[in-house]
């Protein structure tokens, strides 16, 4: 157990509040693909996940789980989505879709967020979606509805497009957007380099890090979600690995791929000695462990 938090401190302060993020958190609702048929949504991800910029999250995968408990409702866990997503894309394309469609409209906080995909053939449908959900997000921003035919690859030409007049500002100005510990993405990328710098850390340790850092800015109510959700993707997208040492309690570590991402993730660190502080910092780590 990690005593004194002063090298944490330093990490935070002086490296990871110094990462300049250009990261675009995207959500992407649709269908499910089934044996017979792959989902729309699906193979937007496909043609999508090649962009370094983008990390695109299925809701399902981060908050169904928590649906599950009593602790958390619908609503909550909405807001919640809004506060961790840069955009909401939603592929109208099944039952559940369209749900999620009106929930995240009727919610002030998602809606700037949510960017309908729509097939051309419905454009003009006297339904209730289209003329109701759709029309009040087509009214609040009429960039923000999308139609496509059935050429997928137009599709996602269409969205990198609106992704780069929304968001391209971000490759071009200089100050730094932190994404901190409040986030699911600010966790996500706290605790990789945390395991860059010590390389492994017991999971007792790493949450009273983190709830040690947190508990400075924020109120711990939302803690648990946002550390279960970091660490849920962390897994998934294979950026970490459990280990359980005989008498010793489960350790996480970076996997290749994971030690990779914290190289490129440091490299977007915002300082004039940026690789003697690093390296400043990883002996006083191997120090403190050995002295």
């Amino acid at each position: 157990m990690i005593e004194k938090f002063d090298i944490v401190d330093e990490i935070y302060n002086n490296i990871f509040c110094n990462i300049r993020h250009r990261n675009i958190d995207l959500f992407l609702c649709g269908a499910a693909s089934t044996k017979e048929k792959k989902s729309n949504r699906d193979i937007i991800r496909s043609r999508l996940e090649n962009n370094d910029n983008l990390s695109i999250l299925y809701p399902e995968d981060m908050f169904m789980e928590m649906l599950n408990r009593k602790k958390y409702d619908l609503l909550t866990l909405e807001k919640f989505l809004a506060s961790n997503s840069d955009i909401i894309l939603i592929v109208c394309e099944s039952p559940g879709s369209f749900t999620e469609l009106g929930a995240f409209v009727n919610n002030s906080e998602t809606l700037e967020k949510v960017v309908v995909l729509l097939q051309t053939k419905y454009k003009n449908a006297k339904s209730f979606i289209r003329q109701g959900p759709v029309e009040y997000v087509r009214m609040n921003n009429k960039d923000n509805v999308i139609y496509f035919n059935n050429n997928i690859g137009e599709l996602v030409e269409k969205i990198e497009k609106y992704l780069k007049k929304k968001f391209g500002y971000r490759y071009k100005t200089k100050e730094l957007k932190l994404k901190d510990l409040n986030l699911i993405s600010g966790q996500y990328y706290f605790i990789i380099t945390l395991l860059y710098f010590y390389q492994e850390l017991d999971v007792k340790s790493l949450v009273a890090i983190l709830k040690h850092l947190y508990e400075k800015k924020y109120n711990i109510t939302e803690f648990d979600i946002i550390y279960s959700s970091a660490v849920k993707r962390l897994f998934k997208e294979g950026l970490i690995k459990k280990e359980e040492p005989a008498g010793k309690s489960i350790q996480y570590r970076l996997t290749d791929k994971g030690y990779d991402f914290a190289k490129l993730l440091l490299s977007y660190v915002s300082l004039e000695n940026k690789t003697r502080t690093i390296d400043k910092m990883r002996l006083k780590i191997m120090y403190s462990q050995y002295y």
